[in-house]
C-alpha cells in the first residue's frame, strides 16, 4: 500500500531543551504525525515529533538523521523501534514492538539512484543494523529479531528512498520489508 508524506513550510522555534532557536523542517507522515528536522553543526537531526494537534514533544537525546562529517566510514548510534513485524490472528493482529539500538555507517557519498521522482546523483547511503527481542506469549515465547536498513539522500532534496528489513527466528511472524521511495517533489 502507499503512504503518503508532505514536507510543509519551514519554520523557527524555541527549543526548549537547550533555549536555542531552531529553523525546522517539518514533515506530516500519513498518520498526520508531525516529525520536525533541523541542521545543526554536528549533522542533520530530528527535533520532535507531534502527534495530531498535540504540543510538539521535543526529543530528549539527540537523534541524529545523519552525524557529520558526512564523509564514507561516519558512524553513529541511534534509536529506534520495530514496527513492521506483525501476524494477523482472525480476531486480531499482533504486532511486535521492540525498542532497539540501529549502528547507522556511511556507505557511499556518490551514490547513484532512481525512483519515481527522477534520477539523483551524488547521494549519501546510510545503512543501519540491529537486534532486539521481544515476549511474544508463553507459548510463542522470546522471538529474536535482525533489522537491516538502507537510506539514500540527494543533496538539497532529502531522502529519496528507504529499504527496512525486519527479520524474525520464527516463520510465525517471518521477514518483512518495506520500500520508501520519492513519488515527485517541486522545489
Amino acid at each position: 500500500y502507499k503512504k503518503i508524506s508532505s514536507v510543509l513550510k519551514t519554520q523557527k522555534i524555541l527549543n526548549p531543551l537547550t533555549n536555542d532557536e531552531i529553523q525546522v523542517f517539518p514533515v506530516r507522515r500519513e498518520n498526520n504525525t508531525i516529525y520536525y528536522y533541523y541542521n545543526s553543526s554536528e549533522g542533520i537531526l530530528r527535533a520532535g515529533k507531534q502527534f495530531n494537534s498535540d504540543k510538539l514533544d521535543f526529543e530528549k537525546e539527540k537523534r541524529y538523521v545523519l552525524k557529520y562529517p558526512i564523509e564514507k566510514g561516519n558512524t553513529w548510534i541511534g534509536e529506534s523501534k520495530t514496527f513492521l513485524i506483525l501476524r494477523r490472528y482472525p480476531y486480531f493482529d499482533y504486532k511486535a514492538t521492540a525498542n532497539f539500538q540501529l549502528k547507522n555507517s556511511i556507505i557511499s557519498v556518490d551514490e547513484e539512484v532512481k525512483v519515481p521522482a527522477g534520477k539523483f546523483d551524488k547521494c549519501i547511503k546510510v545503512e543501519g543494523i540491529g537486534s532486539t527481542t521481544f515476549f511474544g506469549d508463553s507459548e510463542i515465547g522470546t522471538i529474536k529479531i535482525k533489522i537491516r536498513t538502507k537510506e539514500w539522500y540527494a543533496p538539497n532534496i532529502g531522502l529519496v528512498k528507504a529499504v527496512r528489513i525486519e527479520e524474525t527466528d520464527t516463520d510465525l511472524f517471518g521477514t518483512t520489508k518495506m520500500v520508501q521511495v520519492l513519488d515527485e517533489y517541486s522545489k
